[in-house]
């Protein structure tokens, strides 16, 4: 689970992200009898913007003022300047150590109408080679606090619509949707298929089985593809003809199903590296699929390499819509599972506001090893507000989503009080996060 600041078990501070320049009242409620405010006492604010060119030994406070104290709670209204942190500073009168040290993240509008949104866009279960059924993947994933997720097997999209057919029946703010990773016969490169409506695995290969690569295709499949690559012949060295004509129509065809194509760890090692550095460029550069798996389920020696590249293209102009993928092949003591992951800032969590999102480059990738700080890729604007989200909403939400995971694991397994009481949880965290955003 996601560790929630001190402060935050102590105090609700509400909203704590706010419209830039608006006059927005901001509550500070206590969680416990310790951290009670004096009814004889009174309390001062100080709001300092994390980019103002502020020393507080040296230099006074961009904001000073009383704060009102009604029912326990204290309040003070302040138009936050600028799309940035403010760190919230409540004194006690006769202390120049605060009783309360907080942050607020202002932004402009266009922000502001957008909803945070925790997936992984790549997840494998014991219908290709992960281990755990897609029900119980599904669990775990939203018992880590994860707002949607496709099940993306090898080879076949059955088992994601299992996983959904399995909880359909039970509102939840979790959303699962169709996914699929694409195995082209004969071909090395591996397209993660996001939210259609149809597989594109079953026009391709001949049956559904646990290990794809091994399928020779359907043979006018292959012949069409084949034929299709004569037409190719200014190719750059390294890009196989056949393999970039099954890519393309892989792509059209997960358009043609209402989906969203991955271009999908290009440096993993298989032997030797699966794609070509050449195809990997031509792919980045000219826009070929909606998005980069920048970060994916590999070692961090992949990763790099994919961010390198990813930036010298980017200085060079390319625009790449990015996103973090742990490629999990199991939750339970595995490894990737949660290590990578994105954040995507959407209209809603419905699949093709957020299919918009990423191909808008709405969104950042991550990865979090054991031990170490998050690092988060994107763009700048995005990447500052992704990480105040990680480090204050996302970890208050998860708390919500546990118990609801938890749950959906008993439901896996037939137990019918676990439906009741999961349904009795719906809309919880939707209305925690009206109520962080100041938009109850």
């Amino acid at each position: 689970m996601l560790k929630i600041k001190r402060e935050d078990y102590y105090f609700d501070v509400f909203p704590r992200v706010v419209v830039s320049a608006r006059e927005t009242v901001i509550t500070i409620r206590p969680l416990d009898l310790h951290t009670a405010f004096d009814e004889t006492k009174t309390y001062t604010v100080r709001v300092i913007p994390m980019t103002s060119d502020v020393y507080t030994k040296t230099k006074p406070a961009v904001f000073s003022a009383s704060c009102k104290l009604l029912n326990g709670a204290l309040t003070f209204s302040h138009a936050f300047c600028g799309e940035q942190e403010h760190s919230v500073r409540i004194f006690c009168e006769g202390s120049d150590v605060p009783v309360l040290k907080t942050v607020v993240y202002s932004v402009p509008e266009d922000l502001y109408e957008l909803t945070p949104l925790l997936g992984d866009f790549h997840v494998h279960t014991c219908f290709s080679d992960g281990v755990e059924s897609p029900e119980f993947v599904a669990a775990m994933y939203r018992q880590a606090g994860y707002d949607f997720i496709p099940i993306t097997d090898h080879g076949r999209m059955d088992s994601s619509l299992r996983a959904i057919k399995r909880f359909a029946h039970i509102p939840m703010d979790f959303k699962l949707y169709p996914g699929e990773e694409v195995h082209p016969p004969m071909d090395h490169v591996h397209i993660v298929h996001f939210g259609g409506n149809t597989s594109v695995n079953e026009q391709c290969l001949t049956g559904i089985t646990k290990n794809p690569w091994e399928d020779p295709g359907k043979p006018e499949w292959v012949a069409a593809r084949e034929a299709e690559a004569k037409a190719f012949t200014d190719l750059p060295e390294g890009v196989d003809p056949y393999v970039h004509a099954c890519c393309l129509h892989v792509i059209d065809e997960i358009h043609k199903a209402g989906g969203m194509a991955i271009f999908c760890h290009p440096f993993w090692l298989a032997d030797v590296h699966n794609v070509t550095d050449s195809f990997t460029r031509l792919y980045l550069e000219n826009g070929y699929a909606d998005a980069f798996e920048l970060i994916g389920g590999q070692t961090n020696h992949e990763n790099m390499l994919q961010v390198a590249l990813y930036q010298e293209l980017r200085a060079q102009g390319a625009q790449i819509p990015v996103v973090g993928n742990s490629d999990s092949h199991g939750t339970v003591d595995r490894v990737y599972f949660d290590q990578m992951k994105t954040i995507v800032f959407a209209r809603a969590n419905e699949k093709d506001a957020i299919i918009d999102a990423v191909k808008a480059q709405k969104s950042v990738a991550m990865e979090e090893y054991d031990g170490q700080e998050p690092r988060y890729y994107g763009s700048f604007r995005l990447v500052r507000y992704a990480q105040f989200l990680y480090e204050t909403y996302f970890p208050l939400k998860a708390e919500l989503c546990f118990e609801e995971g938890r749950l959906m694991r008993r439901i896996a397994v037939g137990d019918k009080e676990a439906e009741e009481s999961l349904a009795r949880l719906y809309g919880q965290t939707t209305a925690f996060a009206r109520h962080f955003f100041g938009k109850e």
